[in-house]
């Protein structure tokens, strides 16, 4: 079984690599959805559970093909603050936390998720074989074991609100947090003034959001960690990895519809360059 394979797709992150990859919602058959985001050209998948069903069983199945086809699999769970140890455990590699306004929220989750010294998750070695990708916890060192998996931890914190951009950049200092990725229509509806009649497809585009990706991208560059996005077509996606973001959630797969994303994906690449 391959192993680093959180690592080696953050050190590509760190090498300024953009990468792509689509949220997994309900009504999928895991085999083939997961073969083709592979085929497709996916660098990643994303189960979503803040805002769709999938069952536990079914992530379990997602996580061993995920090992099978070498891809990084993550998740964005119900909330920032729920236990999501189990998920991490069974294997999966990176979290996308909703709605994380303050730095003791992002620290909550660095606590969960990683292992001292940065944090105190707890030790529940040995029980998924994609948890340590094929070491043997009777003979591996513990401290190896603890080692392996924080350097493969990924979390990304979302920005969806004015705290949160204003907390952002002490956000990003904390050890463990990799970057974060913007929810625009989050952070349009808490920062208010949408005109009535613009389209959920619009609020992107609109000046006061488009003056808060700048802002964000430019605190990611200070702080030297990874600025990411979704809910944009391919020419905004273009338009915005020139701006510094790198971490793209390209589609949204539900009831087998995973074909559906193929011309997006390799348009948003072609684009993007």
């Amino acid at each position: 079984m391959k192993q680093d394979i959180g690592y080696e797709f953050k050190q590509s992150l760190a090498d300024g690599k953009r990468v792509f990859g689509p949220l997994i919602g309900p009504g999928n058959d895991p085999a083939p959805t997961v073969e083709a985001i592979k085929e497709f050209g996916y660098d990643f998948f994303m189960i979503d559970n803040e805002h769709s069903l999938v069952g536990k069983e079914s992530i379990y199945i997602y996580i061993r093909l995920a090992r099978e086809h070498e891809l990084p699999i993550l998740m964005r769970p119900e909330e920032n603050f729920a236990s999501f140890r189990s998920y991490l455990d069974s294997g999966i590699q990176g979290l996308m936390l909703p709605q994380v306004d303050s730095v003791e929220q992002a620290a909550s989750a660095v606590n969960q998720a990683c292992f001292p010294p940065l944090g105190h998750r707890g030790a529940g070695l040995g029980m998924s074989p994609y948890l340590l990708d094929g070491m043997d916890p009777a003979t591996t060192p513990l401290l190896t074991m603890t080692e392996y998996i924080n350097r493969n931890v990924m979390l990304f914190p979302q920005t969806e609100s004015l705290a949160a951009v204003k907390n952002l950049p002490q956000t990003l200092r904390l050890e463990g947090i990799t970057g974060t990725i913007v929810g625009t229509n989050d952070l349009a509806l808490d920062i208010g003034g949408i005109k009535p009649g613009i389209l959920r497809t619009e609020v992107n585009s609109q000046p006061f959001i488009e003056e808060k990706l700048r802002e964000i991208a430019a605190i990611c560059r200070e702080a030297g960690k990874i600025a990411g996005m979704g809910g944009f077509p391919p020419e905004g996606y273009a338009r915005w990895s020139r701006e510094g973001y790198q971490f793209f959630n390209v589609g949204y797969i539900r009831d087998n519809n995973v074909a559906k994303f193929k011309p997006v994906l390799q348009k948003t690449r072609d684009l993007v360059g």
